[in-house]
């Protein structure tokens, strides 16, 4: 069996990021988000994020009772740094590569759902994975976030140096 590590909104300036652990042979799912909260300023500095993933894909390698004789396909993302080294430590299989098929493709459509459930109306889903989707949708939330910036402000990722800016420039 193959199994494979994905995540989603790395790149989005609002919400956490999705990870996804995929048996690709049988479809089993385990998703979660690492919390908006990883990324504020003090957290996002510690990389307290590269912890949130790794916990995700722990839980799902436990919930999918995947096995160490089992193949593991991890994304390259530097997000995934802390899980791959759990792995290794763990005495897994895995190679870091770019990850397509069932996991982005299942990935990206829970992560849109994530989006909608934070009040985003109508996110745009990134589906072949081009710069023009990942544009797209990066300059559709930030459209969302300007309709209302200090309500929205605990949705984005303040962690970020464009929203120290942004917020920033907001005060004055």
């Amino acid at each position: 069996m193959t199994i494979q590590v994905d995540d989603q909104g790395w790149g989005t300036p609002i919400g956490g990021v999705g990870i996804i652990v995929v048996r690709k042979e049988t479809f089993e799912i385990y998703y979660d988000i690492i919390p908006i909260e990883y990324f504020n300023l003090e957290m996002f500095k510690k990389k307290a994020y590269l912890t949130g993933a790794k916990n995700i894909v722990e839980e799902g390698i436990k919930k999918l009772h995947i096995s160490k004789d089992e193949e593991i396909e991890i994304c390259s993302g530097c997000i995934h740094d802390k899980s791959a080294q759990w792995l290794k430590n763990e005495g897994y299989k895995f190679t870091i590569r770019k990850i397509d098929g069932i996991a982005q493709q299942k990935g990206e459509e829970m992560f849109t759902e994530y989006l909608r459930r934070l009040g985003v109306p109508d996110p745009p889903l990134i589906v072949e994975e081009t710069v023009d989707e990942y544009k797209a949708q990066f300059f559709y939330l930030m459209d969302w976030v300007r309709e209302d910036p200090i309500g929205r402000a605990h949705l984005c990722k303040t962690g970020w140096k464009y929203f120290k800016k942004f917020f920033k420039s907001r005060r004055n």
